[in-house]
């Protein structure tokens, strides 16, 4: 199922700004190295797999975090399973929302959107499990989920 272009963009900037914190150098090759996976993986249903060989060229870790920023993105979402479901459609709207509406980036939120410890715990749950899925050793895939989960938190406006 194709995935819907502001659901990317919102994947995009969230992978722009992990890769912003855990690996700045990849910055300059940033849309070249995760179009790819933006444009062709469907965090819901693609396996858990890297596409054409590139888990032997994970010299780079902006593929691997485009794609746990397409699994949190999607669980977002769709509630992770129930357990985000409590950001309901007020607060998901505030995430999401204007990015389905609008081409160009909205406006930082009047209050930015408050994420319980347990729905923190859960997002960083999946990121670390999808990190795993795709061949990321624990370590890296902890470091990956910490800065989602930072940029969740702390980034009103991710890095374009």
């Amino acid at each position: 199922m194709p995935r819907r272009a502001a659901d990317v963009q919102w994947t995009a900037a969230l992978a722009r700004t992990v890769v912003a914190r855990i690996a700045p150098e990849e910055l300059p090759a940033f849309d070249v190295l995760a179009a790819p996976y933006l444009t062709g993986a469907d965090a819901s249903t693609d396996g858990g797999r890297l596409e054409f060989g590139v888990l032997e060229a994970v010299a780079t870790i902006t593929p691997v975090v485009t794609l746990v920023s397409a699994s949190v993105t999607a669980a977002l979402l769709r509630g992770a399973e129930g357990e985000l479901e409590q950001l309901g459609g007020r607060a998901t709207r505030g995430l999401f929302g204007a990015l389905r509406r609008r081409r160009e980036p909205a406006p930082p939120a009047s209050a930015p959107v408050e994420f319980s410890r347990e729905q923190l715990a859960r997002v960083r749950e999946v990121a670390v499990a999808r990190a795993e899925a795709l061949g990321v050793t624990f370590p890296l895939a902890a470091t990956i989920a910490d800065a989602v989960v930072g940029a969740l938190l702390l980034d009103r406006e991710p890095e374009r």
